[in-house]
């Protein structure tokens, strides 16, 4: 199974390179997080299933039944409650493994966790990967190769288990098959299911912020935030040149009513004359949207310039390019309307 990485428990950060999913792609995950600590007031056993970002449902040994997340999700196996069965029946078979594991490497003294990785992605060109891995405190333990047919040891201390694994061919043919064969159609199923969710379009608000750190140095962030789906192209432009890419930390963050945020930020000196305007370019809007901020710089102890609804920069080449094309654009409906009249009058003729 795989999942959704879910900022909760602090374990869950231990399996930490979750694959990064782009507008264009799309992942179907389980995410299974087993333990044995008790310092926490968290269930030993806890499973989440995902689709790109957006957690579907949660299942854990304390309630037993899988709960739905997002309004729209079903089982794709039956209904909820046949699918909570099958759950607990999967819980029971990795709690048993669980132990074999800390049994057979003497853990006794300290608590252990065990992730299961489970899902795939599937590519804008068709292609996909699979993924079934385990960690075991954090670190690689043993995956299952698609391409091999067959249980691969990460860890050398797994490659008893593998091997155990390993003996029966139809047990592995059958893992194999369903791997490849059922993840993909899940995918596809699911986004028909949450077709009015997914294929909508929310219009980023666009921030620009400076920070006073220390002496003359600013934290500049550009930020876009709101917007679904997740891919958008944010540019930082100084003086009406963009700032390169690598002077500068993108991040994008899901927030619960799914949508996204975005943000570049930088360290940065700053001139009275200076000029920054931040551009991001999102399928929900035809023009680029803008923040602009020219403030001099003993102003700028700690200010923001927002602009959601402006489609404008504040460099006169960005102003003129998009007024041009505002124009441009009237100009040939006023064309196209005088045209109609004038061709309907002279066809009664």
């Amino acid at each position: 199974m795989e999942g959704y990485l879910f900022p909760m428990l602090p374990l869950l950060i231990l399996f930490s390179s979750l694959p990064l999913v782009f507008a264009e792609n799309h992942s179907h995950f389980y995410f299974t997080t087993i333990t044995n600590d008790s310092t926490y007031d968290y269930p030993p056993y806890i499973t989440t299933r995902s689709l790109d970002d957006i957690m579907l449902s949660w299942y854990d040994s304390d309630n037993g039944v899988i709960e739905r997340r997002v309004p729209w999700f079903r089982s794709t196996v039956g209904n909820l409650l046949d699918a909570s069965i099958d759950e607990y029946k999967f819980q029971l078979m990795l709690q048993k493994r669980f132990e074999d594991y800390r049994n057979y490497m003497n853990d006794t003294e300290e608590f252990q966790v065990l992730q299961l990785l489970d899902g795939c992605m599937i590519y804008d060109d068709g292609t996909f990967d699979t993924t079934f891995s385990f960690r075991y405190n954090g670190e690689p333990f043993m995956s299952f190769s698609t391409e091999n047919g067959s249980w691969i040891a990460d860890d050398p201390r797994a490659q008893v288990f593998a091997d155990k694994n390993n003996k029966n061919k139809t047990v592995l043919e059958q893992m194999k098959d369903s791997m490849e064969s059922r993840c993909v159609p899940h995918i596809y199923e699911l986004l028909s299911l949450g077709n009015c969710t997914l294929s909508r379009r929310e219009q980023p608000v666009v921030v620009l912020t400076f920070i006073l750190i220390a002496n003359s140095t600013y934290k500049l962030s550009c930020q876009a935030y709101g917007h679904y789906p997740k891919y958008i192209s944010m540019t930082l432009y100084k003086n009406g040149e963009p700032v390169s890419e690598s002077l500068m930390e993108k991040v994008t963050l899901p927030f619960p009513d799914i949508t996204y945020l975005t943000q570049l930020s930088m360290y940065t000196t700053l001139k009275d004359d200076d000029i920054y305007i931040c551009s991001a370019n999102h399928s929900s809007n035809m023009l680029p949207l803008m923040a602009r901020h020219s403030q001099d710089i003993t102003d700028l102890g700690s200010s923001s310039s927002e602009n959601s609804d402006n489609n404008f920069s504040g460099s006169e080449n960005f102003t003129g390019g998009i007024i041009g094309i505002c124009l441009a654009i009237v100009l040939l409906v006023v064309l196209l309307v005088f045209s109609s009249i004038w061709w309907a009058k002279n066809r009664r003729h």
